[in-house]
């Protein structure tokens, strides 16, 4: 049986990480615009950028099932 404690946890602890991830992506966003100003390749931040984002979303997928996993425990479902 799922414990609800633990999965607010994990949601506090997903929370976290996707607030992380989306500042590493402002920051580097801004570098990357920096970068081109100056005329630099930027063609590895860019694809840096892509696979941060890939990760961001997977990290919102990941909540959105601790989401629904405390929400079928709430209801009474598993």
């Amino acid at each position: 049986m799922p414990d609800r404690d633990f999965e607010v946890r994990q949601l506090c602890l997903a929370d976290r990480h996707i607030d992380r991830a989306e500042q590493i992506i402002a920051e580097q966003g801004l570098e990357l615009e920096r970068l081109r100003l100056k005329g630099y390749d930027t063609k590895l931040l860019e694809r840096t950028l892509e696979v941060l984002e890939d990760s961001l979303r997977t990290m919102y997928e990941h909540r959105n099932i601790i989401v629904m996993t405390i929400r079928q425990i709430d209801q009474g479902l598993v």
